[in-house]
């Protein structure tokens, strides 16, 4: 086997393990990533029983980092809302803000159920 060829062989071989290893990511689209944060809204407003009407409709942002996703509170929406942060991978997701509006007294406040 000349050099050449196990150099070839040798970058093939880690690019293969780069790809298996999901060292190179492809980020998400759009649509994607908006289909992510909906199933986690959904999910939030069924294991908290806030319903989705109390909420103002999805806004969306693409950061560098991941895209966000954000539904203003009605009952105070300038301080309260419920955010969903994606990676631009998919891989990683979390909620970022769950809403909940400040008392004057220092204490949070649950949202009001309609």
């Amino acid at each position: 086997m000349t050099r050449r060829r196990a150099i070839l062989i040798s970058i093939a071989a880690l690019l293969g393990a780069a790809l298996a290893l999901g060292l190179y990511d492809r980020e998400i689209d759009a649509e994607t990533a908006a289909g992510i944060a909906e199933r986690m809204a959904r999910d939030y407003h069924a294991r908290t029983g806030h319903p989705k009407t109390e909420f103002a409709p999805r806004e969306g942002r693409l950061w560098a980092d991941g895209w966000e996703y954000r539904w203003r509170f009605k009952p105070c929406p300038d301080v309260a809302s419920l955010r969903v942060w994606i990676s631009r991978n998919g891989r990683r997701v979390r909620y970022a803000e769950l809403p909940e509006c400040d008392a004057t007294d220092g204490q949070p406040l649950r949202p009001r159920i309609a």
